[in-house]
């Protein structure tokens, strides 16, 4: 019996395809869950007309990618980016950066998943990066990373200008990281590079904790005598209380004494 499938099937086959199976397997459990419908001749029609439309859109989505492939395969491009004397990049390069070069020296947009770095790119030097359009069809760019400042040393006449700097500024921390890095030791910080002119380092939140609580507004906690004088007039107006009371009471008991 021939259903065409409404929903995949594993093992069976994918939506809208058609498929011989069994009449029990058909009526007692593809049909009543939806999985299938029985395949009329009208049925029959629609689907090979769907089935050739889709094909059609497949083969004309395959004709623009591989002229977009022939038209960047084996290109090259350069990026330049900040790097140490080693060659090493501060930063690095990846597929964000090959996403906005392919952008803006060709204006083709592609999508971050379709350039295929094993690792970010580290060190100055010449790549080849794969650019996967879809199975088949994986064009690969030549890409120059040279150091900024120094993008025409070492480049050979075919090699474009410089078309995407990269980089940025660094943290002092990272900065001097980076140089114990290059030189595979440990560096003292006296010997690193300073901060820039006008820029102080922000305090440690610790080192803030400590300075307010050495400031000479911050009220002093009393010390041990003040608490106990403090203490013992507390009970010296209590103590003189109670003596006035007493001797009055004395008093009215001595003038009943006299009258009796």
């Amino acid at each position: 019996m021939e259903v065409i499938l409404r929903k995949d099937v594993p093992n069976l086959g994918n939506q809208g395809d058609i498929v011989t199976v069994k009449p029990g397997y058909a009526r007692n459990y593809l049909i009543p869950q939806q999985f299938a419908m029985p395949l009329t001749k009208g049925a029959r029609r629609q689907i090979e007309a769907e089935h050739a439309a889709r094909r059609r859109r497949l083969q004309a989505r395959r004709d623009e990618h591989q002229a977009l492939a022939d038209s960047i395969d084996d290109k090259s491009f350069t990026v330049a980016a900040k790097a140490g004397e080693t060659g090493r990049l501060y930063g690095s390069v990846g597929e964000n950066e090959i996403v906005e070069l392919l952008d803006t020296v060709m204006g083709l947009k592609i999508e971050r998943a379709m350039v295929k770095l094993d690792d970010h790119i580290k060190q100055v030097g010449v790549y080849h990066v794969p650019i996967r359009f879809q199975e088949g069809i994986e064009p690969q760019i030549k890409l120059w990373v040279v150091p900024e400042g120094e993008e025409a040393v070492g480049l050979p006449e075919d090699a474009p200008a410089p078309q995407l700097f990269v980089g940025g500024t660094q943290s002092l921390d990272v900065a001097k990281a980076h140089a114990r890095e290059l030189v595979g030791a440990a560096v003292p910080d006296e010997e690193l590079p300073a901060a820039p002119a006008g820029e102080e380092p922000e305090e440690t939140l610790a080192e803030a904790a400590e300075d307010a609580g050495d400031s000479d507004d911050t009220p002093e906690a009393p010390d041990e005598a003040t608490e106990v004088a403090a203490e013992d007039a507390a009970t010296g107006d209590v103590t003189a209380e109670d003596t006035a009371e007493d001797t009055a009471e004395d008093t009215a008991e001595d003038k009943e004494d006299e009258k009796a």
